[in-house]
């Protein structure tokens, strides 16, 4: 499975006057054919960018459009949520040991959803972040659509 970072969504749903608009359509048409999702820690990122531009009808809208989207997986933590001590230590255990590859805490829990979801390969245009830092396969949607075709 590949996992579709924050930034291609925004671009994809918002800054459609990126000069990487063209690229990341083509990447989300092609990836519409395989199996693909995001995190939710992404979803809420994004919705974050539209409210903080005053749209918060927007952003509960593309909330509830990837809730019900058939061609988008939403990626959710797997936590023991006995009580709420438990959830906190686990959590945090997970996240530094995410973290101490030298990853900044919001990239983390993005990586480590992903990866305990056995996805294989991510795709952001910030690779520098995860490089090196994860056994993902982490590309570009310029590279993804190198190549890929819907089957």
């Amino acid at each position: 499975m590949i996992a579709i970072d924050t930034d291609v969504l925004a671009i994809y749903h918002l800054f459609t006057h990126d000069k990487r608009y063209e690229e990341t359509e083509s990447f989300m048409k092609i990836s519409s054919c395989h199996d693909r999702g995001t995190t939710v820690y992404n979803l809420m990122e994004l919705a974050g960018i539209v409210s903080a531009a005053g749209k918060s009808a927007a952003a509960k809208m593309i909330l509830e459009t990837y809730v019900g989207a058939g061609d988008m997986r939403i990626l959710y933590p797997s936590l023991d949520l006995k009580t709420p001590e438990l959830f906190w230590v686990e959590y945090c255990v997970r996240i530094m040991a995410v973290m101490e590859r030298g990853i900044r805490y919001g990239d983390a829990k993005i990586l480590w959803v992903a990866e305990s979801h056995d996805c294989d390969t991510l795709v952001t245009w910030n690779t520098a972040h995860y490089l090196t830092r994860t056994a993902l396969q982490v590309i570009t949607p310029t590279e993804y659509c190198s190549g890929k075709e819907c089957t």
